[in-house]
């Protein structure tokens, strides 16, 4: 083999062997920790829960009355309706909670929602702010748990946070599930054993003040929560992680509802990374910051179905210019290995192993999804309910 293609290959099979080493090391240090103190051993902070709502009058009531109790009163509770056409503000504003109306049609989206929310509270700041989506409910712990850790230790906190479907739904839904599980969960966790810092997930995380006047919501972004998250930590405020304060949100179901909810995630995701996490690496690495160069490398890591397509085509080209095996096939091995202990440790009941050979047609469809998500433009879609039809 000639030396430049004998180049050519080892350079993608390193641009796809990193990645997949990153999942690795995440995966298999996953656990979760232990010996943090109860509520009750911490004085009370003062806080506010801020949840942005579009178009939640549907399930907006029963969420509020399950959050209410965990609160010192109902008005810690701020809820932005946030460019509504039905009765988001009247059924928040029947629970007795505070409630801002947002209308302002050419500016849309949650980060949106979160500054005009943000600049309310400034009037009063309050010593933490807790973000909570409107479809989230609490599974342990509360609101005031992560109020009280974000308050000691001078830094944003984020919650455990998951989105669940039927285990007896579809393939394709169920998969979508796994995925979830695999981001918000096992990655998040062993890269908090790993270096202690880990990015935003959307909900049930908490600022201090100080940190949401440092940085402020990156409010024209998709993915304003994991660019807030990098861009807190390029300024020395990574987020910290609890997996004692568990949360629990919505995973789209349905056809229509999954493409709008992850073709979001990822476009956003991806443009976000690509255009903040360079510099966050640098930066890091220049000023000897592990625990940020981590965080930069997990948000570089792209979509399971890019980074299984890049694995195999690396071991294609590999077999085509008749390259060393090392070079060929330790991406495709790398990756194989993490997905296998994620879907040992947190997939078993969602996907059975006769089903696992269809995953590959699976990652295919998505790559053939993936040029779509990336030129689908930055304009904010909220995704669509059970019981409500796709905007």
């Amino acid at each position: 083999m000639e030396l430049q293609a004998w180049h050519l290959a080892a350079v993608a099979s390193l641009l796809c062997a990193a990645p997949s080493a990153v999942l690795l090391l995440e995966v298999v240090f996953a656990k979760r920790r232990e010996g943090e103190r109860s509520a009750a051993a911490r004085p009370p902070v003062r806080f506010r829960v801020l949840i942005p709502a579009h178009d939640e009058e549907l399930g907006l009531q029963e969420r509020l009355r399950a959050l209410i109790p965990l609160l010192p009163e109902p008005q810690c509770a701020l809820v932005v309706a946030d460019n509504c056409s039905d009765e988001t503000a009247a059924v928040a504003a029947a629970e007795g909670v505070e409630v801002l109306v947002r209308d302002e049609p050419t500016r849309r989206g949650k980060g949106h929602a979160l500054r005009f929310g943000l600049d309310h509270l400034a009037t009063d700041p309050p010593e933490v702010v807790v973000f909570l989506d409107a479809d989230s409910t609490y599974c342990s712990g509360s609101p005031t748990d992560l109020a009280a850790l974000a308050c000691e230790s001078g830094r944003p906190v984020q919650g455990a946070f998951q989105m669940e479907v039927k285990r007896d739904g579809a393939l394709p839904e169920r998969v979508s599930s796994l995925a979830v599980r695999l981001k918000n969960d096992l990655r998040v966790r062993g890269l908090s054993t790993l270096g202690g810092a880990v990015s935003l997930l959307g909900s049930n995380f908490a600022l201090p003040w100080s940190s949401c006047l440092a940085v402020p919501v990156p409010a024209g972004e998709l993915a304003e929560d994991a660019v807030w998250g990098w861009r807190l930590a390029d300024s020395g405020q990574a987020p910290l992680y609890s997996s004692r304060i568990r949360c629990a949100g919505e995973l789209a179901r349905g056809a229509a509802a999954t493409k709008v909810q992850r073709g979001r995630w990822e476009r956003g995701t991806l443009l976000g990374a690509w255009r903040v996490l360079p510099g966050v690496a640098l930066r890091a690495l220049a000023r000897g910051r592990l625990s940020v160069l981590l965080l930069a490398m997990d948000g570089l890591v792209p979509p399971l179905s890019l980074l299984s397509f890049g694995c195999a085509s690396v071991a294609a080209l590999g077999l085509a210019l008749d390259a060393p095996a090392l070079v060929s096939w330790v991406p495709s091995g790398l990756l194989l290995i993490a997905l296998m202990i994620a879907w040992a440790r947190v997939g078993r009941d969602l996907i059975a192993p006769h089903e696992a050979l269809a995953l590959p047609l699976h990652a295919g469809l998505r790559l053939l999804q993936l040029p779509a998500t990336l030129l689908g433009g930055a304009e904010w879609r909220r995704t669509p309910r059970e019981h409500a039809a796709e905007e």
